[in-house]
């Protein structure tokens, strides 16, 4: 049983690594809904982070809220970061596509629309040109990253987000 949502124009792809990542089989448009994450709300005093694939089933979603997705690894564990993304955040657990998609495209989402904390900071190797090589909890922070996903931040994050714009 799956419990996420993935769009059927999707499919999951694996790398020699054993790692996986999402890619279009047809075009998507923009504002199209691509995914929405399931799985249990847990409260931050309440991960283990030392459990087999932590940042592939941990999203937060709230103030010290996560969502854990299924000790099985599903779709929605295969969205990778890319400083250049073609995917933004309806609500706490849905992407979208922020502009139209071409099929065989690589989905991606940056990681500062929904990480405000350190649980998954890495060395950026996406390779745009805009990469920021690191990408860290604060990410959020960077005024310019407001204005380039203004409407697609998980909403704890447009929250603080707005706070710090007063």
């Amino acid at each position: 049983m799956t419990h996420s949502y993935l769009n059927p124009k999707c499919e999951i792809r694996t790398n020699s690594r054993g790692g996986c990542s999402v890619y279009t089989v047809v075009p998507i448009r923009k504002g199209e809904l691509v995914s929405m994450w399931g799985g249990t709300i847990v409260h931050e005093t309440q991960l283990d982070r030392s459990m087999q694939r932590f940042t592939e089933r941990v999203i937060q979603v709230d103030e010290e809220l996560y969502l854990l997705t299924a000790e099985k690894k599903e779709p929605n564990d295969c969205f990778n970061h890319s400083c250049e993304p073609n995917l933004g955040f309806t609500g706490q657990i849905g992407l979208l596509a922020i502009r139209d998609i071409e099929a065989g495209e690589q989905l991606t989402f940056d990681y500062a629309m929904s990480d405000g904390g350190s649980y998954d900071e890495f060395d950026c190797q996406c390779g745009m040109p805009t990469c920021r090589h690191k990408v860290t909890g604060n990410d959020w922070k960077r005024p310019e990253l407001w204005v380039k996903y203004e409407g697609y931040f998980s909403p704890y994050l447009a929250r603080r987000i707005e706070k710090l714009r007063k």
